[in-house]
């Protein structure tokens, strides 16, 4: 076989080194490019709305283990909401290591510890990422489908919600298949979609959030921006040489946000959301780390 497994990890790897300072400078001069029209932006950013989008990130970390658990008791694994959030929460940090694998890897070690099996471990995993992407691009779709009415979009949206709603059912025909079906094992199937549709409403309110601290937001508008955050997380997911979806997520946002503003304006802000997200990711981690601590301590 002239193209191995090794060969693209090799490749993937290259692509990944190349690709994270491109990405990096193509953001620097968005922001050079900006840096004139951003001053009036950052003087009346709202921080009532930033602590929102803080808020409501931090409440996206602890919801998205509801997921897991789901996915545990499909397994029959002997884990709660307790054991699988704080692993979760607690390797929130590793997302930021360089190659954006690494909170995965520490979930899988910290499963592992726990004896879970590896091939459990890489189930949870996959299916999880693949209910991200399908949820997230069925709701995306779904939003934009209904506000667009321009031919093409309204296509291209309505393509996208068929192949989530594919992957999506995929993804449940594999489960039901590889645990012998069952109505328990169909519902929680249902839990973990619908655990995960609740992850993205907090994410995506957080992303709304910060996006109403700089520019107004009416009804319309609101749906519209959640819409292109779902869809450029999905593009950004997608790419798998971006770390993070780094620049891909931006370039994504900027071309389908409808914004009065230039485009190296509109990316600019759109990063900016990076910071909010690591300032409440290390929040959310320092609040496992507190809890852990407390439990530990705890008489049993």
């Amino acid at each position: 076989m002239w193209f191995t497994r090794d060969m693209a990890a090799k490749w993937l790897a290259l692509a990944r080194k190349l690709f994270i300072p491109i990405a990096l400078g193509f953001l620097a001069y968005s922001a050079w490019r900006a840096s004139g029209r951003l001053a009036p932006l950052l003087a009346t950013l709202s921080i009532r709305y930033l602590l929102l989008a803080w808020a409501c990130w931090i409440a996206a970390q602890w919801i998205g283990p509801l997921t897991t658990v789901a996915f545990a008791r499909i397994l029959g694994l002997s884990l709660g909401y307790r054991e699988l959030s704080l692993i979760t929460v607690l390797r929130l940090p590793a997302k930021y290591l360089p190659g954006g694998i690494w909170q995965s890897v520490a979930r899988f070690e910290a499963y592992r510890r726990l004896e879970v099996g590896k091939s459990d471990s890489l189930s949870i995993l996959v299916a999880e990422h693949l209910l991200a992407l399908g949820v997230s691009v069925a709701i995306g779709a779904a939003l934009l489908l209904r506000l667009e009415g321009i031919e093409f979009l309204r296509g291209a949206a309505a393509w996208a919600l068929g192949g989530a709603a594919m992957l999506l059912a995929g993804t449940v025909l594999g489960l039901l298949k590889a645990r012998g079906g069952g109505i328990k094992t169909f519902v929680e199937i249902v839990m973990a979609i619908f655990s995960t549709a609740l992850f993205w409403v907090a994410a995506t309110a957080s992303f709304c959030a910060y996006w109403a601290a700089a520019f107004d937001l009416g009804g319309a508008e609101v749906m519209r921006v959640a819409a292109c955050y779902l869809l450029s997380w999905a593009a950004g997911f997608v790419v798998l040489f971006a770390p993070q979806g780094l620049g891909v997520f931006e370039w994504v946002a900027g071309h389908l946000m409808a914004s009065a503003w230039p485009l190296s304006v509109t990316v600019t802000a759109v990063a900016g959301f990076r910071l909010v997200t690591i300032f409440a990711d290390f929040s959310a981690w320092a609040i496992g780390l507190a809890l852990s601590g407390i439990l530990r301590r705890a008489p049993r």
